[in-house]
């Protein structure tokens, strides 16, 4: 019964919106990400209320991560989106670690959230900084490959 209700209502009011969008200056862009919004509070109301299928954390923690940037983007102008696009790679980081918290479960997951959190952020420093933090992380890795190779070599050599 309630969910007809809250469709009907969220109907109602996208109507009232579409009509007087036509006399108003009234822009939609700060509408839609509330959709967004709306439906991964769903998913997550869901699950705190019923205590069942903890999955659903996944998409609602999608959903309210890309509501905000997209607000953000909005607000910043969509311009800003080249420094806040690495939240798209963080936003699976966010519902997976959700669901591995609610089940116990983290140390199964660690090495998705691990990986796409430091994508992100490593994304988010180079937007923000202006560096290709890329190089340093790559010249780094080759250093230490190449010194663990001069090592062994030499330990085979005595």
């Amino acid at each position: 019964m309630k969910k007809g209700i809250i469709g009907g209502i969220v109907l109602i009011l996208l109507g009232i919106y579409l009509i007087f969008s036509n006399f108003l200056e009234i822009n939609w862009n700060y509408f839609w990400p509330v959709i967004l919004l709306i439906i991964g509070f769903k998913f997550e109301y869901n699950y705190f209320k019923y205590k069942n299928n903890p999955g659903v954390l996944v998409p609602g923690g999608i959903l309210i991560t890309l509501g905000i940037i997209f607000y953000l983007s909005v607000f910043l102008g969509y311009d800003s989106m080249r420094f806040l696009w690495p939240g798209f790679i963080l936003a699976p980081a966010i519902g997976i670690a959700q669901m591995s918290i609610v089940t116990k479960r983290i140390k199964e997951n660690i090495f998705p959230i691990v990986f796409l959190s430091g994508l992100s952020i490593i994304f988010f420093v180079e937007e923000i900084i202006g560096i290709n933090i890329w190089n340093y992380i790559i010249g780094l890795l080759f250093i230490a490959i190449g010194i663990n190779i001069l090592i062994k070599r030499s330990e085979n050599d005595e």
